[in-house]
């Protein structure tokens, strides 16, 4: 699992931790940074991949700090989860973009694709 959050400075932090507990309004993050109850806090969640991918789906969410234990916290995912799926078809698209000096008819249907993609990845529960 991946977070970041704002420190009081204004400057935005990223660290990596574990997830324990997750359910469609929150999580719980075993993770060695302590951060302030209240704090917004960005979570993106890898999911294992069934079909021998490198990635498989993410679970990401705007979420804040609830909790705070010696070992993690517990965040309430403001805006539910939302599942990314990662799309092969368009990495290919883009691959092939860039290898035929960047043609634009490739690029907009690289782009609309990733906007139906989003359409259809979105939930909350």
């Amino acid at each position: 699992m991946v977070l970041s959050w704002e420190l009081p400075s204004g400057a935005t932090t990223q660290s990596k931790g574990y997830t324990r507990d997750i359910s469609p309004a929150g999580v719980f993050v075993f993770t060695s940074d302590q951060l302030p109850l209240g704090s917004l806090v960005k979570l993106e969640v890898s999911l294992p991949s069934l079909r021998g991918q490198r990635s498989g789906a993410f679970l990401r969410t705007i979420g804040h700090v609830v909790r705070t234990e010696s070992a993690g916290f517990a965040a309430v995912a403001d805006m539910g989860f939302r599942m990314q799926f990662p799309d092969s078809r368009s990495q290919r698209s883009v691959e092939r973009t860039a290898e035929n000096g960047g043609n634009k008819e490739e690029s907009r249907d690289v782009e609309l694709s990733s906007k139906r993609h989003d359409l259809v990845s979105r939930f909350s529960m």
